[in-house]
């Protein structure tokens, strides 16, 4: 699928209530915050989790009829935690140069990765595999899910033997080279440069380029992060497989089927969420009522996603595991609803959201 930023400009203007105003203040604190204690670290996560996978990648396509391939699903595993655990951030360097899409192309109802995996892997052209060839063409062929597919898909034996072999090896390396690339990059933009670095342009309003003209804004860019999160676990995550009803449960419409791993994006999705509140957004939030029913809200989805034991994809076709996945979805959907409803007029800010075009 492709995420389009339509504007469903709902710019719902509310006012704050005069015994709960914020001062400016402190949405420079929650910035920082944000910043140094959520997002830094979580790219310092990925950058080492993908230079792992560039590692294993190489070790493995060494002698890959010898070696097992699970050090290598391990490391995929290991990057794809990293990437679930900083996925809500989209604006910034990971917006650049498509990145985000590279790094994960994904609602894909129209299977633009098959096809073009398939195109790409039927001509056998060594170039074609290049990593920085990989890089500059299509988002849907170069990042974790053209990745698992080649490591977890029903083809995956294909990589130990065959005409093809060497060729599916060079595009596993040319995969886990241009994340750990595109990792780096990422974080290089948001720390390096001095007072140009991205984590000190987003802080700064007072000079005229500056991506934000008020602390208020950044904000603003966070919290639609932070709902990002809950929104894409509850309508894209969760709502896709799980369907209306048993019998319309489509468990390869799982974001991460092919690995198993579908449930695990959404408890990291959630607890990355999760942490995000706590750490940065709670502490500015002057109505305390809001805090608190926000605060359970995360509480009862996360304890809802750790109920589920088995896989998403057995879960939501099997008639005695459905109705934890059901819960999950009904607490997603009451958090969604709080976090949009009641945290723009608690902080004060004006909230226009960009949906995404799921299809």
């Amino acid at each position: 699928m492709r995420f389009i930023a339509s504007v469903l400009t709902v710019l719902l203007l509310f006012a704050a209530n005069p015994g709960h105003a914020v001062e400016a203040s402190a949405y420079v604190a929650l910035n920082k915050l944000a910043i140094e204690k959520h997002i830094l670290p979580r790219y310092d996560a990925l950058v080492v989790a993908t230079a792992s996978l560039n590692d294993a990648a190489k070790a493995y396509c060494t002698a890959p009829a010898t070696k097992p391939i699970s050090d290598l699903q391990a490391a995929f595993g290991q990057t794809m935690d990293a990437w679930q655990d900083i996925q809500h951030v989209r604006f910034g360097p990971i917006d650049w140069f498509f990145r985000s899409q590279r790094f994960a192309f994904w609602p894909d109802p129209r299977n633009t990765i098959g096809k073009q995996m398939a195109e790409l892997l039927s001509k056998h052209q060594s170039g074609s595999v290049d990593p920085e060839l990989l890089a500059k063409g299509s988002v849907a062929t170069q990042g974790l899910p053209a990745l698992e597919r080649l490591i977890f898909g029903e083809d995956a034996n294909k990589l130990k033997s065959g005409t093809d072999a060497a060729y599916r090896c060079r595009y596993v390396e040319a995969i886990a080279v241009n994340l750990a690339q595109m990792a780096k990059e990422t974080q290089a933009a948001w720390l390096e440069g001095g007072d140009k670095a991205f984590a000190a342009v987003m802080q700064d309003a007072s000079k005229p380029d500056a991506p934000y003209r008020e602390p208020q804004e950044a904000t603003l860019e966070l919290f639609k992060a932070l709902y990002l999160a809950v929104e894409m676990a509850a309508d894209h995550k969760l709502a896709r497989p799980l369907g209306a009803a048993l019998k319309d449960a489509r468990p390869r419409l799982s974001e991460s089927w092919r690995s198993e791993r579908s449930l695990r994006n959404i408890q990291r999705n959630l607890a990355a969420a999760q942490d995000l509140y706590l750490n940065s957004f709670s502490p500015t939030v002057p109505d305390k009522a809001v805090d608190t029913a926000i605060r359970d809200g995360f509480a009862r989805s996360v304890t809802a996603a750790n109920a589920i034991k088995l896989p998403l994809e057995t879960a939501v076709q099997d008639a005695k595991l459905r109705p934890q996945a059901e819960a999950l979805a009904a607490e997603l959907l009451a958090l969604k609803k709080l976090l949009g409803d009641r945290l723009p007029p608690a902080l004060d800010i004006p909230v226009g959201f960009n949906a995404l075009d799921g299809d």
